[in-house]
């Protein structure tokens, strides 16, 4: 333990630096996710990992307020543009520290829509993206044009996957807090059968309006726990929304 901190931690961040080939392991990292399931309540959350560790007082929400419709881009393109405003001339001092390091959740799209952003701002961060597999789990890091592969044993990877799960549970419980009766979680309990704890668990899987577009009868009966004739109304009420 050095300075209270841990080996482990130093060396998740000293991995981290060299996988992403930055100067000095990253002490200040604030990571971004949207929560968008329907129009009404898209939300995003930002986390901070300082030396390692969940950084719960600097965390921020976001309102999306300029996209209208569900623009996974153009609304992390907002949230970077307001973060930054607000450090150049906001009241927030929550604001005032420059992160070593962005992290978001999603690919190269992502990183390259708000390489656009930071530019305005001629700020040199470095920002990445953390990819996830067909189950949601952290898997590669991207950058505005490949990905780096990650070993799960690493120091590194578990760091980044607790920063991929916080930012997530964060931006969740905000879009939760936000949603509001007309919501896409209200439409779901229109099928018998399906209250609202079992639209909210759906949500909590799916994230997005599209993910649960996708979603098989089968896979919708699994994660709400219900027979496959329910699954099978709530799949076709799903197409339609």
């Amino acid at each position: 333990v050095q300075n209270g901190r841990t080996r482990k931690e130093i060396s998740a961040l000293e991995e981290l630096s060299k996988i992403l080939g930055l100067k000095k392991p990253p002490e200040y990292i604030e990571a971004y996710d949207i929560s968008n399931l329907s129009s009404s309540s898209m939300v995003a959350g930002m986390v901070v990992f300082k030396n390692g560790r969940p950084f719960k007082k600097a965390y921020k929400r976001f309102a999306i307020k300029d996209s209208l419709i569900q623009n996974d881009y153009a609304c992390m393109q907002e949230v970077i543009e307001r973060r930054f405003n607000e450090y150049l001339h906001g009241n927030d001092s929550g604001f005032i520290t420059l992160p070593d390091l962005i992290l978001l959740d999603g690919g190269k799209g992502h990183v390259n829509a708000v390489l656009q952003t930071i530019k305005k701002f001629n700020l040199d961060i470095p920002i990445y993206g953390l990819v996830k597999d067909s189950k949601h789990r952290t898997r590669a890091i991207a950058t505005g044009g490949s990905e780096i592969s990650v070993s799960k044993k690493s120091q590194a990877f578990i760091l980044m996957t607790k920063i991929q799960d916080e930012v997530h549970r964060f931006a969740i419980s905000y879009m939760k807090t936000k949603h509001t009766k007309n919501s896409f979680s209200f439409e779901l309990t229109k099928v018998k059968g399906i209250g609202s704890k079992k639209a909210q668990k759906l949500i909590l899987e799916f994230k997005t309006k599209e993910n649960l577009k996708k979603a098989s009868p089968e896979e919708l009966s699994k994660i709400a726990g219900v027979n496959s004739n329910i699954a099978e109304e709530l799949y076709n009420l799903i197409q339609n929304l």
